[in-house]
């Protein structure tokens, strides 16, 4: 069996080529818009509050209209929408709700259900109790825009305890279904729970990550649905491991898929192994490892993972590069990292590595993928405060990694794409902190290639 699964598992390594750069799909500008001049400035983890690329969503577009979440800097959330391609944002600021942080974990996360329209807003929480609001049903779709709309903050989803709980992720199944998965415990001992929301209602699913078995815990790439066959949608989820607080405890590549919502879990052989709730999966299970990378290698966690239209995986990364040597000082580390590019070939699942040459740094990367199955990655750099643009095409194996652009000394912490209006409308729109953080920019790019 080990055999077997070994040989499923195959692994290519692929050193990015400087060659053949023209395929790669070019970005031009079309805007710059400034979401707000008022974006709270608390700095912790060399990021803000508002920009960090376990934000799922901070920017998303649904009906052809775009959102945006933020913190000012009093405190209060605040959420924008724009009619797509052009239209000016209307802003909303929830102002019975105050945090006093100053953490960059506590983000805003936007889920928006397809079933009813319902907004959904989970934020200011980092180990902490879990705070969350939803608006009216239809409020998504309506051209009302009022802060009326938004119900009461709330602790709970189901009414059972959510009092220690980080990292809230939405995404939707094709029928509708509107889906949470959170972490509960702590950095280094905790596990992934599913909820799910149907008809007005949340249930929740049960625990699908045990990471405090083993004592350590899994940080997810990201956890979402592909459409290559919409009777048929695959959930995949990619995450590393942290065995103690340290973030030089990071280590290794996971992945697993489910063909019912999260209820059962297979392997990347698509062998069902876990079952959501009375037999979890378990974070660092030999047979969910589907690349090796040691601790001390600055592997960042949560950096960012995106699906393509043929059902290929694709998972951005960063860590030092294979020359290198080990770094147990993870500030250190992060000062040589470089973007890699992981993806799981559907068809043979094989898994295969591409080192890019782009330094990574301080900050993190989101990766994204347009419709013709071209991948984009919007990369911050907190140390030079610059923003990067790299793309790769589909037709050279997404080999032909290169810079569209370089942004001045201006942004800071993590920049988050846009994944549904690039894959649905063309447009690359990237929210992206500016230094000291009160300004946030929405940059929109025409793609082509």
């Amino acid at each position: 069996m080990k055999r077997f699964i070994a040989a499923l598992v195959a692994l290519t390594v692929i050193a990015a080529p400087q060659a053949a750069v023209a395929a790669a799909p070019t970005v031009t500008l079309s805007s710059t818009t400034v979401l707000t001049t008022n974006g709270r400035t608390a700095l912790t983890y060399t990021g803000y509050m508002n920009g960090e690329s376990f934000q799922q969503d901070g920017i998303v577009t649904h009906a052809n209209r775009q959102y945006a979440a933020f913190w000012d800097q009093n405190g209060y959330v605040n959420i924008s929408r724009r009619q797509l391609p052009s239209g000016a944002w209307q802003n909303l600021r929830l102002t019975d709700y105050v945090t006093s942080s100053t953490d960059s974990h506590n983000t805003i996360s936007i889920g928006i259900s397809p079933s009813d329209g319902t907004i959904h807003l989970a934020f200011d929480t980092h180990s902490s109790q879990f705070r969350y609001r939803r608006s009216v049903a239809g409020l998504a779709t309506s051209t009302a825009w009022s802060a009326s709309s938004f119900g009461a903050v709330t602790t709970s989803l189901t009414g059972t305890s959510m009092a220690v709980v980080t990292y809230p992720q939405f995404f939707a199944h094709p029928d509708g279904t509107l889906q949470l998965a959170i972490r509960t415990g702590y950095s280094g001992t905790g596990d992934e729970v599913l909820y799910e929301y149907r008809s007005g209602t949340w249930t929740y699913v049960g625990e699908f990550i045990d990471g405090t078995t083993a004592g350590n815990n899994a940080y997810l790439f990201g956890i979402e649905y592909d459409n290559y066959d919409p009777a048929a949608p695959l959930l995949h989820v990619t995450w590393t491991v942290r065995e103690t607080s340290d973030a030089s405890t990071n280590h290794d590549l996971y992945y697993a898929y489910s063909k019912d919502k999260g209820r059962t879990w297979r392997n990347n052989a698509g062998t069902v192994i876990a079952t959501t709730g009375s037999s979890p999966l378990r974070s660092d299970a030999a047979n969910l490892k589907v690349w090796g990378i040691g601790q001390n290698r600055g592997l960042i966690n949560q950096e960012s993972q995106v699906v393509d239209a043929g059902g290929v995986v694709h998972v951005l990364a960063s860590h030092l590069p294979a020359s290198a040597a080990n770094n147990s000082n993870f500030t250190s580390a992060r000062d040589s990292a470089v973007l890699v590019h992981y993806w799981r070939d559907k068809a043979s699942k094989v898994w295969h590595q591409t080192f890019t040459p782009f330094l990574e740094r301080s900050a993190r990367g989101d990766i994204a993928v347009d419709a013709r199955d071209n991948l984009y990655v919007a990369s911050g750099d907190s140390t030079t405060r610059k923003l990067h643009i790299q793309t790769a095409s589909k037709a050279s194996g997404w080999t032909d990694w290169v810079i569209r652009y370089t942004s001045g000394a201006v942004y800071y912490s993590d920049p988050l794409i846009d994944h549904q209006r690039l894959k649905s409308l063309g447009t690359l729109s990237i929210f992206a902190p500016r230094y000291g953080g009160s300004q946030i920019d929405v940059q929109d790019w025409t793609v082509s290639g």
